[in-house]
C-alpha cells in the first residue's frame, strides 16, 4: 500500500462479502444544520445474503477496496 497503514475492513462473518451495513441514529443538530450520528448498533446486515448477520473486522485489503 505504500503508507505502512493496514485497512480495517467490515464483512459478513457468514460469507465475507463487504456490502454490509449497521444499524445507527442520527439527531438532527440545529446548530450544525446537519444530522449527527449519535449512536451504533450491534445488529448488523448483509446485503449480499439480504439478511442480518454478524460481522467481523479483517485486517488487509486494497484501498478502495469495500462493496462486493
Amino acid at each position: 500500500m505504500g503508507d505502512g497503514i493496514e485497512r480495517m475492513r467490515i464483512v459478513c462473518a457468514w460469507c465475507g462479502s463487504a456490502d454490509v451495513a449497521r444499524d445507527a441514529w442520527a439527531s438532527w443538530d440545529v446548530g450544525k444544520q446537519d444530522w449527527v450520528l449519535v449512536a451504533v448498533f450491534d445488529d448488523g446486515f448483509c446485503h449480499a445474503c439480504e439478511c442480518e448477520r454478524s460481522l467481523e473486522e479483517r485486517i488487509g485489503g486494497s484501498p478502495g477496496e469495500g462493496v462486493d
